[in-house]
């Protein structure tokens, strides 16, 4: 996985995802996933280039072990560590609600990574101005920001 990054600069869009590797058989890092199309198999994080889908980096998901920082959620920690060597250069990172919090959105802004994900209304340490998403009557193509810089 080095070499895949020692020889491609990405461009500014960066994407995080998860995927399944499909397995049926007997191994321990064997994980279900029901809403998947691959309901079995090993869990991988990646991150890639998102104008052309080169991947970048990529990890198996070894358990509940795995996780570096405990302050910190699953997905949270999952983009960091997916973000490490692009960060500092003001990539655009793009990921979906498993990992989005307004927290993560802070510490890559501060480690000067702009970042753009879809939500959870009920996420932990979300701003409550956006808890209720109905209460904001927003149509599509719009959208509502809030400034988490203190």
């Amino acid at each position: 996985m080095k070499k895949f990054r020692a020889h491609y600069k990405p461009g500014r869009d960066l994407s995080v995802d998860e995927a399944m590797i499909r397995f049926k058989g007997c191994f321990f890092l064997k994980q279900y996933m029901p809403g998947k199309p691959t309901k079995w198999g090993t869990k991988a994080w990646g991150i890639a280039d998102s104008s052309n889908g080169y991947l970048l980096k990529c990890d198996i998901y070894l358990g509940k072990k795995d996780r570096k920082d405990s302050d910190l959620l699953l997905g949270e920690q999952v983009v960091l560590d997916m973000c490490e060597g692009f960060t500092g250069m003001w990539h655009h990172v793009y990921f979906d609600n498993f990992f989005t919090s307004a927290r993560l959105m802070k510490i890559l802004f501060e480690k000067q990574t702009y970042a753009c994900g879809t939500t959870r209304a009920t996420r932990k340490d979300w701003p409550k101005e956006f808890s209720k998403p109905k209460t904001l009557k927003l149509k599509r193509g719009d959208f509502e920001s809030c400034n988490m810089r203190t």
